[in-house]
């Protein structure tokens, strides 16, 4: 039934084209034929062609010939079958595929040329590709994942993170490559946190969950890809701390974090598209530039989705909740980096290739050594879960001292 409808429409759109001079409603058929030749005509599939006058001259006289049915399409005899593709090379082929299904095209097309099964470039590659894809040799995987729309019933219930690669500004004087991770509330998609930075790495993600985590509390969970930056043991940590569960989805499988997907979508179509690109940025005023967007479009816009603003929806659902959160101290502390050094006969720890000085009384112990994430030379040690000690980085200068060295320059032999 369907294969018959197609049929007819491709009958119908050709005789609307040819019934002008079916009809006798036009004087010149050569000029009218030639005329509908420049136009772009849409076919009832929706795509768009040109086609010669000559066409058009073998519809009119298939239709005078077996009336309406012969405008129908005909069938080829040998569809299915390849006219270039020996029955010989068809059955290398297929016997190529079967002992390796991951074999790509290209590569399947070298190895038949390169053992004599393909000479002088015929069949072509094109050729083979579309041999092996009519006759579904390798079919594509359309196993369908069930899905259901969902959403969480309230705010902080489940904030999704990604990252967006931005274009190339000249940022600082140099032309760089900028990323945006961006943290979005599931059930109003607010956007809780954001950061434009030079890099995709796990520190950049850890700043911007800070300043979600104090701005607007903690969530019940994060959803996120399986990405390295995503998957960091400190991350874990991190999460583990605060009581926030870290889930990651499956691999490939972006369509389950369309929500973020969808906002990067529109950063791109009403953020980015509209920035200059040969103006000169710094990190700071970009960061600054996208808060404002967010504040004035992004933020305070219908959304499609919830048919409100996110502001107005965050704000709503927020007003009955009891958001969970903890003082900036703790927050800060559950960011700290940590670290187990023993410390050496000089008094010395080395952390991030760098030097730093501990009292002697620890010489030859295994101290617990922890630092804020932004600031890796602010150092301290840990006894008992708490801060004891702060350490200083090693001046060489200052160790050069008869009270460091134990030496007494005035009690060395004079030279004779």
């Amino acid at each position: 039934m369907k294969k018959n409808s197609k049929t007819e429409e491709i009958a119908l759109f050709r005789f609307g084209l040819i019934a002008p001079v079916i009809h006798n409603s036009i004087d010149n058929q050569a000029r009218y034929f030639k005329d509908m030749s420049e136009k772009v005509h849409t076919l009832p599939d929706g795509s768009q062609k040109k086609f010669h006058w000559r066409t058009f001259k073998t519809w009119l006289r298939l239709y005078r010939r077996h009336g309406f049915d012969g405008l129908k399409p005909t069938q080829r005899d040998d569809r299915g079958k390849s006219r270039v593709i020996s029955p010989e090379l068809s059955g290398i082929i297929c016997a190529k595929l079967a002992e390796f299904p991951s074999l790509s095209c290209a590569m399947l097309y070298r190895i038949l040329v390169s053992d004599g099964s393909i000479s002088s470039g015929s069949p072509a590659e094109s050729t083979v590709r579309a041999f092996i894809r009519d006759n579904n040799l390798r079919p594509k995987d359309e196993r369908i994942i069930p899905r259901k729309k969902f959403e969480k019933p309230f705010v902080n219930d489940l904030w999704l993170c990604d990252f967006l690669h931005g274009p190339r500004l000249i940022i600082d004087g140099k032309k760089k490559k900028i990323f945006l991770t961006a943290i979005i509330d599931d059930h109003s998609r607010f956007i809780v946190g954001f950061r434009w930075s030079l890099h995709e790495n796990t520190h950049t993600l850890e700043m911007a969950l800070k300043a979600a985590f104090s701005a607007h509390g903690l969530p019940k969970a994060i959803y996120c890809d399986n990405g390295a930056v995503f998957v960091s043991s400190h991350l874990q940590l991190i999460c583990a701390r605060l009581g926030v569960a870290l889930i990651h989805s499956k691999p490939y499988d972006s369509p389950s974090r369309g929500k973020i997907e969808r906002f990067f979508r529109t950063v791109r179509e009403n953020f980015l598209v509209l920035l200059p690109i040969h103006q000169k940025y710094s990190l700071d005023d970009f960061n600054v530039r996208f808060r404002s967007w967010l504040d004035r479009e992004y933020h305070r816009r219908t959304h499609h989705g919830i048919h409100q603003s996110p502001l107005d929806r965050y704000i709503n659902n927020s007003k009955n909740l009891s958001l969970r959160r903890v003082n900036q101290n703790e927050l800060e502390q559950c960011f700290y980096y940590t670290f187990h050094r023993k410390v050496k006969n000089d008094s010395t720890v080395s952390v991030r290739s760098v030097l730093f000085e501990v009292p002697p009384r620890y010489i030859g112990s295994n101290i617990e050594l922890r630092s804020p994430a932004d600031d890796e030379l602010e150092l301290w040690i840990y006894e008992n879960d708490k801060p004891v000690i702060k350490l200083q980085k090693v001046d060489p200068a200052a160790n050069s001292s008869v009270q460091n060295l134990g030496i007494k320059f005035n009690s060395l032999p004079e030279e004779e």
